[in-house]
């Protein structure tokens, strides 16, 4: 008789098992726009409606369609509004440019 024993794998944690899909899934548009606005409510205190924003998947783009005084007031904070979104979203799909 032949020995065709093999040692059990060692077992994966819970959170490893979804960590493939974390990287091949992506938000899409509208969550980042909404979260993009949840985000700006919370750094800055502003309320944006929805149709003055609009996210380009492709390039990682956030456009504003705003005041020029509050769209000024967004990139003076625009690393730390980026930064909350990665937290929120996940590194890969959090938008890098605020236009």
């Amino acid at each position: 008789m032949e020995d065709n024993y093999k040692s059990p794998k060692k077992m994966k944690k819970l959170g490893e098992l979804f960590s493939v899909y974390k990287t091949r899934f992506k938000a899409p548009q509208a969550t980042v726009e909404k979260v993009f606005i949840e985000t700006v409510r919370e750094v800055l205190g502003y309320q944006i409606e929805s149709k003055n924003v609009s996210y380009t998947t492709s390039t990682k783009t956030i456009s504003l369609q705003l005041p020029s005084l509050l769209k000024n007031e967004i990139k003076l904070k625009e690393k730390e509004v980026l930064n909350q979104l990665k937290n929120k979203i996940g590194e890969v799909e959090s938008p890098k440019f605020i236009i």
